[in-house]
């Protein structure tokens, strides 16, 4: 199967090939915006969801970076 450019954007937009600090500002700032200071998971599903960034594609590596992001 051939891929046109797009559609790899759109999988690496996703985090399909990798979390990469953008996904984690992304999520973040949205995370952030909505004021809560406590996260569960349903609200980082919703924030990774309306990012267009799929939830469970983070490690705990990533999660850890994202909390760093969170709590300065």
């Amino acid at each position: 199967m051939s891929f046109k450019p797009w559609m790899l954007g759109t999988l690496d937009e996703a985090g399909y090939n990798g979390i990469r600090d953008e996904h984690i500002d992304k999520v973040a700032d949205r995370l952030l915006a909505t004021g809560q200071t406590e996260i569960d998971r349903a609200a980082f599903d919703d924030a990774c969801r309306s990012c267009g960034i799929r939830s469970d594609l983070f490690t705990q590596d990533d999660l850890d970076r994202l909390q760093d992001r969170l709590n300065p």
